[in-house]
């Protein structure tokens, strides 16, 4: 692995900011130790080359959940419908 460099956790958390700053720039790799045993590698995210086509992404109108409600006879109108919930919940607070 090249660009490899040892640092204690010590070493890490004085020079955290630099240390993050090597790795997405410099694509360094860390490998840091605690009283001398290695213990976590600090590596530079790789991207895949590929990244979905927003063409893709599927409507909202395709989601299987959409117009489950279209046959409920008391919602055909919504603004009613949360209209009467709302006036209901706020007598059963009172």
């Amino acid at each position: 692995m090249q660009n490899l460099q040892v640092i204690s956790t010590k070493e890490l958390r004085d020079n955290l900011a630099e240390v993050l700053e090597r790795v997405a720039i410099a694509k360094q790799t860390f490998l840091v130790s605690k009283f001398g045993r290695e213990k976590v590698m600090i590596v530079p995210v790789i991207y895949p080359v590929m990244t979905p086509a927003r063409e893709e992404r599927r409507s909202l109108a395709d989601h299987p959940a959409c117009g489950i409600w279209n046959k409920r006879e008391e919602m055909k109108d919504p603004v009613k419908w949360v209209s009467k919930l709302r006036i209901k919940q706020s007598l059963r607070l009172g």
